[in-house]
């Protein structure tokens, strides 16, 4: 009897660690999300619907809870060795699809390969302050940084994806932007741009229990109202960006749940702030904010469905400032400070907004474009495929470019004032339309803080700058709001991606 007893022990203590003991992926399920990838060299580009697709085929050091939490993924756990060093230990026995060690090495290769020059990465602003990585053992990697970085690891949750050297070494950038090769829950079988992606399960993936879902398939819907039509015909499975308006066409369904929470993701309208223009004075980006009826672009435009916020840093984000109020609606004062400027006639200005990329985008937008016409501010609207947006974005600063207005939501994937700078504050950002070094070296200066309670003075204190200097349009913080099939086993998120290897089909009883 006592071997018997000890020979089932063993086989139960031998599924679960094979994970055996976890149902195999099974089924097929349909997303319609409204933001696609253009490359899947993960170490390239930038942008909030990476955040849908490389985490299927790819994984990072750390990942956040649903909660928000940063936990490990492929770093079992990790410490700051000195203000300067960051220590990462690995999970052991992992392998990429294609058979390589996941290991310090690859640690090593990839967050380096972002930082060579060569490649031209676009993530090179998270990492910028790493000097090297040193392989202290196979399962343990350093990263050396030139100043106290604050910051350091939160982006490794979004960007940094760990991908093994011998082959991406041996590809052309080219070959490696559609044959991507991960240690992720999936290996993606077909892509064809601007339309969706079919993923496969990785048969060995580390994690017990993940996926669930064997043939994942990702449909890019741009035109909110054409999701939502895939949804309510059975077409799709999930559709993430539900417009408020047809919120209550989805509740109707008996078939169909819909999902909303508030979101990290704040919204704003913002200026190319380049001299000889209006917008290098502050009280007209002033007169901007006093211009537009947060609370009315909230009640009427979104049904409720998002939060002004004084800032394009909010709630639940490091180095909120809470002590700072929204600019009230005014626009009386707004006329004012326009003919203090030097505009009591007001001025014209092209308005760039990206088409399904954002919740009630288009309608906010033409909604903004009144208001801003009230007080002398005509704004010549346009709503295009993002990828205009994109174009005209690059060549801002060239000398012969006209300076505009853009509409634009940021997620705060890190949670931290940081990562909201880089994407519009910081002179070094993406797409921002402001250019000051004052202003950069109090960033940077924040970030290098290893004192914590000093470095969120500092945070704080800078974003009562941007208010004051009024940067940015400073609109609100927009709700998720999600549709899917009842038997759909999902919850949102506090980062709200849409995690595929995580949903499943509910049990039938």
């Amino acid at each position: 009897m006592k071997s018997r007893w000890l020979i089932g022990l063993a086989l139960v203590v031998f599924l679960v660690s094979t994970g055996a003991a976890d149902a195999a992926p099974k089924g097929k399920m349909t997303f319609a999300l409204a933001g696609s990838v253009k490359t899947f060299d993960p170490h390239k580009t930038t942008g909030y619907p990476l955040g849908y697709h490389y985490p299927l085929v790819f994984d990072t050091l750390v990942t956040r809870s649903p909660e928000g939490k940063l936990v490990g993924l492929l770093a079992k756990s990790w410490r700051l060795v000195s203000p300067k060093v960051v220590e990462f230990k690995l999970r052991k026995g992992i392998k990429f699809t294609n058979g390589e060690d996941v290991d310090a090495h690859a640690v090593k290769f990839s967050l380096e390969r972002i930082m060579d020059p060569k490649l031209k990465s676009r993530q090179m602003g998270y990492f910028r302050s790493i000097n090297r990585v040193e392989v202290v053992d196979k399962y343990t990697a350093r990263l050396h940084t030139s100043r106290p970085d604050m910051f350091i690891i939160r982006p490794l949750a979004v960007y940094g994806q760990i991908v093994p050297p011998k082959y991406y070494k041996s590809k052309k950038l080219k070959y490696l932007a559609r044959h991507p090769v991960g240690s992720g829950p999936y290996i993606l079988k077909s892509w064809k741009k601007g339309s969706g992606m079919v993923y496969e399960a990785n048969p060995n993936y580390w994690k017990p229990g993940v996926p669930r879902i064997k043939t994942g398939v990702i449909k890019i819907v741009p035109e909110p109202s054409t999701r939502v039509s895939a949804l309510l015909a059975g077409d799709v499975d999930v559709a993430d960006a539900i417009p408020p308006q047809m919120v209550r066409m989805v509740k109707a369904d008996s078939k169909l749940d819909l999902l909303a929470t508030r979101s990290m993701r704040t919204c704003y309208i913002y200026p190319i702030i380049k001299p000889g223009t209006p917008w290098e004075k502050k009280k007209v980006r002033q007169a901007l904010n006093y211009a537009i009826d947060k609370d009315s672009l909230v009640k009427n435009v979104l049904r409720g469905r998002a939060s002004v916020v004084a800032t394009n840093v909010g709630p639940g984000s490091y180095g909120y400032n809470p002590a700072i109020k929204p600019y009230p609606y005014n626009p009386a004062k707004a006329k004012k400070l326009l003919a203090e400027a030097g505009y009591p006639n007001g001025f014209s200005v092209e308005m760039w907004t990206p088409l399904g990329r954002y919740l009630a985008g288009k309608q906010v937008s033409e909604a903004m474009q009144e208001m801003l016409a009230k007080v002398g501010i005509k704004a010549n609207l346009h709503v295009v495929e993002y990828g205009f947006v994109v174009t005209k974005m690059r060549a801002r600063w060239k000398p012969k470019a006209k300076s505009f207005l853009r509409f634009a939501c940021r997620m705060d994937s890190n949670m931290h004032s940081e990562g909201m700078y880089a994407g519009t504050i910081h002179s070094r950002s993406t797409w921002g339309g402001y250019r000051e070094k004052w202003m950069d070296k109090l960033i940077d200066d924040a970030r290098s803080t290893t004192d914590d309670a000093k470095r969120l003075a500092k945070y704080r204190k800078i974003n009562s700058i941007i208010h004051e200097e009024a940067i940015l349009g400073f609109l609100y913080q927009q709700h998720q709001i999600a549709g899917k099939k009842k038997r759909v086993a999902l919850k949102l998120r506090t980062d709200t991606r849409l995690f595929m290897h995580l949903v499943g089909w509910k049990q039938q009883n």
